[in-house]
C-alpha cells in the first residue's frame, strides 16, 4: 500500500529551519526590516546585502555601483530640472508646494553622500546588533505589536499617500494649462520620499527599541510583584528560607539577563541616531522653512484680497496647501511621541527597580538589583541629533514656537510696508 501513495515533494525553504521557532513578533519585525532594506537598496542608499551562508551583512560591490549610478542620475536630473524651472520662471515664490518638494532635493543629495560615507560603519553596526536574539527571548503582546505597526504605517505609508494625492490636486488646480499625470506628480514627489527614507529608518528602529524596552519593563514588573509578595509576613511564615533563597537566585538570573538586554537596547538605539542625525537635522530645518514659507504665502494671499483687493482668493487652493503643510507637522508629532515613549520607558525601568523591597531578599539578588539600578541611573539616555535639539514631547512646541516667531516678524514687516505705501 505504501508503494501506491504519491511521493511527497519537499517544500522549497527560503529561510533556515531555525526561523520556524521564532516568535510571531520577531517574524513581523523581520518582514518590516526586509522591506526597509529593500527600499534602501532600491533608492540607492544602501550598499549592503545579507548573506545567509555567512549569517551577516556584507558590503556588495555590484550594489555600490548601482547605488552610485542611481544617486548620480537622480542628482543630475533634479538639479537640472530645478535650474531650468527657476530660470524659465515656471516657479514663483508663491508656488509653495513645488518649492517645498524641490527643497527636499538638497536633503536627498545629502542622504546619498552621508549614507555612502558611513556604509562600512553601518554594516558593522548591523552585524553587532543582536536584535532577534533579544526579541525572541521576550514576550510581547500582539496589541503592542499592532499599535507599533499602526504608528509605522501612518508615518511611512499614510503620510506619503496624503502628500501624493494633495500634490496631484494642487498641480491640476495651479497649472490647468499643463497636462499632469500621476507619473509626473510622482517624479516631483520622489525627492521627498527619498529624503524621508533615512528618517523613517530611525523611526522604525525607535519603534522596535520601544517595544523591547516595554517588554523588559513588563517582565521587571512581574519580578517586583513576586519578590515583594515573598517578603510579606504571611509568605515569610508559609515559605521556608531555602525556598526563598532559591527563588531569589532564579529571579536574580532573570534580572541579570534583562539588564544585559536593556543595556543593548538603549545603547544600540542611541548609536543608531548617529547614522541618521545629519538627515534629521537638515530635514527639520527644511520643514521649518517650508512650513513658514507656506503659511506666509497663505497670509499674503489673504492680505492681497482683503487689503489691496488685487486678486481673488482661491479657497480650494489654500485648503490643499494647508493639508500638504500639515503632513510635516504630523510626522513631527509621531517622532516626538515615539521618542517620548522611549524616554519614559527607560525612566520607568529605574522606577520599577526602586520599588523592589530588599529588606529580606537574598544577597545576590540585592547585588543584581543595585547593579541594574546603578546602570540605569548612570546612563543618560537622550535622543539629540548632532546635540542640537532633543527629541521628546517638547519637540512640536519648539518647532511651532519657531514658526510662529518667524511668521510674526514677516507679517509685521509686510503690514508696515503695506500701510506705509497707502
Amino acid at each position: 500500500m505504501d508503494i501506491l501513495k504519491e511521493p511527497t515533494t519537499p517544500k522549497l525553504r527560503l529561510l533556515p529551519r531555525r526561523f520556524d521557532r521564532w516568535k510571531v513578533h520577531s517574524k513581523i519585525v523581520l518582514s518590516c526590516l526586509s522591506i526597509t532594506i529593500f527600499l534602501n537598496t532600491l533608492y540607492g542608499l544602501y550598499w549592503g546585502r545579507f548573506s545567509l551562508k555567512r549569517g551577516k551583512f556584507l558590503v556588495s560591490k555590484p550594489l555600490a555601483v548601482y547605488s552610485i549610478s542611481v544617486g548620480l542620475g537622480l542628482g543630475v536630473y533634479y538639479v537640472l530640472q530645478v535650474y531650468e524651472e527657476f530660470t524659465s520662471g515656471r516657479i514663483t515664490s508663491r508656488d509653495t508646494i513645488k518649492i517645498y518638494c524641490y527643497m527636499n532635493v538638497c536633503i536627498c543629495l545629502l542622504n546619498y553622500v552621508t549614507q555612502w560615507a558611513i556604509t562600512g560603519s553601518f554594516v558593522r553596526f548591523q552585524n553587532s546588533v543582536p536584535l532577534f536574539r533579544v526579541s525572541n527571548a521576550l514576550d510581547m503582546s500582539m496589541l503592542m505589536v499592532w499599535r507599533a505597526l499602526i504608528d509605522s504605517g501612518v508615518k511611512m505609508v499614510l503620510c506619503p499617500l496624503i502628500v501624493y494625492v494633495t500634490l496631484i490636486l494642487y498641480q491640476h488646480r495651479a497649472h490647468p494649462d499643463r497636462e499632469w499625470t500621476s507619473l509626473a506628480s510622482f517624479r516631483t514627489m520622489l525627492p521627498l520620499i527619498i529624503s524621508n527614507q533615512v528618517n523613517n529608518c530611525f523611526f522604525g528602529g525607535l519603534v522596535i527599541a520601544n517595544l523591547i524596552t516595554t517588554a523588559i519593563n513588563k517582565r521587571i514588573r512581574s519580578i517586583v510583584r513576586e519578590v515583594n509578595m515573598m517578603q510579606t509576613p504571611l509568605q515569610m511564615e508559609l515559605q521556608k528560607p531555602y525556598y526563598r533563597m532559591q527563588r531569589c537566585c532564579e529571579l536574580a538570573d532573570n534580572l541579570d539577563e534583562l539588564a544585559i538586554k536593556y543595556s543593548l537596547t538603549v545603547s544600540c538605539s542611541s548609536r543608531y541616531l548617529r547614522f541618521t542625525d545629519w538627515s534629521m537635522v537638515v530635514s527639520m530645518v527644511m520643514n521649518l522653512i517650508g512650513i513658514t514659507m507656506g503659511l506666509y504665502n497663505q497670509y499674503l494671499a489673504i492680505a492681497d484680497y482683503y487689503i489691496n483687493e488685487e486678486e481673488s482668493f482661491d479657497l480650494h487652493q489654500a485648503i490643499v496647501q494647508l493639508i500638504f503643510l500639515s503632513v510635516p507637522f504630523m510626522e513631527l508629532i509621531l517622532v516626538s511621541r515615539i521618542s517620548n515613549q522611549m524616554l519614559q520607558e527607560t525612566k520607568q525601568t529605574g522606577d520599577l527597580l526602586q520599588c523592589i523591597d530588599l529588606q529580606h531578599a537574598d544577597v545576590r539578588f540585592k547585588q543584581v538589583v543595585n547593579s541594574f539600578w546603578l546602570q540605569v541611573s548612570t546612563f543618560d539616555y537622550k535622543l539629540m541629533p548632532l546635540g542640537l535639539l532633543e527629541l521628546n514631547s517638547s519637540l512640536v512646541n519648539t518647532i511651532f514656537s519657531a514658526v510662529t516667531g518667524f511668521l510674526l516678524i514677516l507679517i509685521q514687516s509686510d503690514l508696515t510696508l503695506r500701510f506705509s505705501l497707502k
